[in-house]
């Protein structure tokens, strides 16, 4: 079908839809691309409405169309036919100078191109085509950060129209507004993609102690130190780089005060988990007797971890008054780091694990008497019984 006879399909649906069709200039869509023509691409709005847009903002460099049939394409309302309720869109309006093209520009909030001509004081200078100039502020030519202006001379730029005053005789531009627009449009696309659980790619932007920022195409996510490995002692600049692509599963998502989206992200979700040591507060009974290492040391006591264990489960206190040390012993002196003690369990539960070194002294104490006790009372009640049971045996026989 030719570019004319479906521009007439068009016009005879507007009318009956007309009613439907409630877009603004300036407004944002997204459209269905239904046909592309030698110079208009037709597309549909939500089922309802729609749209035109000229074949040549899709068209590459070398000529090549970068859009075909089923596509989604993002552009802006420039015009509104209020009679047949055709919509008008535009990425760009090309490198024209028209005036009207300029003013209405302006009133949409579609890109112009232009080319860098000169440097001044103040910013550069831009020529629109067709004897019109404009002028971008130095504080307006790039999204952050200064910029070498006169690296820029010769280029071809798309700016935003701000202001046009004196009849078309200054025209004033802004990139950095237009950059800001486009970065602002894709946070959204990507914001629009992302929910809880789903496994999505970026590129590592910066490293801190508390964690790592990823790109994610237009939306940086955070990912926390303690979820970039099951490895909670090593450091995080140890474990990801900037600059690295990275995969990883959306933890949540919220807003912040500001209303800004915050993303959490895990590294970690994404590895096998590794096996874990049976829990020492599982198997730990309070009375038991167990070994241990002094790991940390307080003025109030020692900190022990039990052999066999790994992490809180099996890290416990022995208070200064159950060391089996007098009053005022310096504990630091006494009880180095890596002194191995051997105590018995006084508390579990909670997270809490208290030990005691005196009383696994008691406790040994008290299975040494009952062996000694055993070993004299065992055969002197053997032998007694003995006598009894041969007496009695006597008394029969009589």
């Amino acid at each position: 079908m030719s570019d004319d006879s479906f521009a007439s399909l068009f016009e005879a649906q507007g009318p009956a839809n007309s009613r439907q069709r409630n877009v603004r200039v300036g407004e944002s869509l997204e459209a269905v691309v239904m046909q592309v023509g030698r110079d208009t691409i037709f597309l549909e709005l939500d089922g309802k409405r729609q749209a035109m847009l000229d074949t040549v903002e899709m068209r590459n460099d070398d000529g090549t169309l970068d859009v075909q049939v089923g596509d989604k394409v993002r552009a802006k309302v420039v015009e509104v036919n209020q009679q047949t309720g055709q919509v008008r869109l535009a990425r760009s309006m090309g490198k024209s100078g028209d005036l009207a093209q300029l003013q209405q520009a302006l009133e949409s909030g579609v890109g112009v191109e232009g080319k860098v001509t000169g440097v001044n004081k103040g910013g550069i200078e831009v020529d629109l085509g067709r004897g019109s100039r404009g002028f971008c502020p130095t504080s307006q030519v790039a999204l952050r950060g200064p910029v070498d202006t006169k690296e820029l001379i010769g280029q071809a730029l798309n700016f935003l129209v701000t202001e046009i005053k004196d009849g078309g005789r200054s025209i004033v531009l802004s990139r950095r507004r237009l950059l800001e627009a486009e970065a602002r449009e894709g946070r959204d696309a990507a914001i629009a993609g992302l929910e809880k659980g789903k496994t999505v790619r970026g590129t590592v932007t910066a490293v801190r102690e508390f964690g790592a920022f990823v790109d994610l195409g237009g939306v940086e996510g955070l990912i926390p130190a303690s979820e970039i490995s099951y490895d909670r002692g090593a450091a995080v600049a140890d474990r990801i780089k900037a600059g690295e692509t990275v995969e990883a599963i959306v933890l949540d998502l919220k807003d912040d005060d500001k209303g800004q989206k915050r993303i959490t992200l895990s590294l970690k979700a994404l590895l096998p988990a590794p096996e874990r040591p049976v829990r020492a507060g599982a198997k730990l009974a309070i009375g038991s007797v167990v070994k241990s290492k002094v790991v940390r040391i307080e003025t109030y006591g020692v900190f022990v971890q039990v052999d066999g264990s790994e992490g809180r489960d099996g890290r416990g206190l022995i208070p200064s008054s159950e060391l089996n040390v007098p009053r005022g012993t310096d504990l630091r002196k006494h009880f180095p780091e890596g002194t191995e003690l051997t105590a018995k369990v006084l508390e579990t539960g909670d997270g809490r694990l208290k030990l005691s070194v005196k009383g696994a002294l008691d406790a040994a104490e008290r299975a040494d008497f009952e062996a000694h006790r055993t070993q004299v009372a065992g055969p002197a009640a053997f032998g007694t019984f003995g006598d009894l049971l041969k007496k009695s045996q006597a008394k029969k026989k009589k």
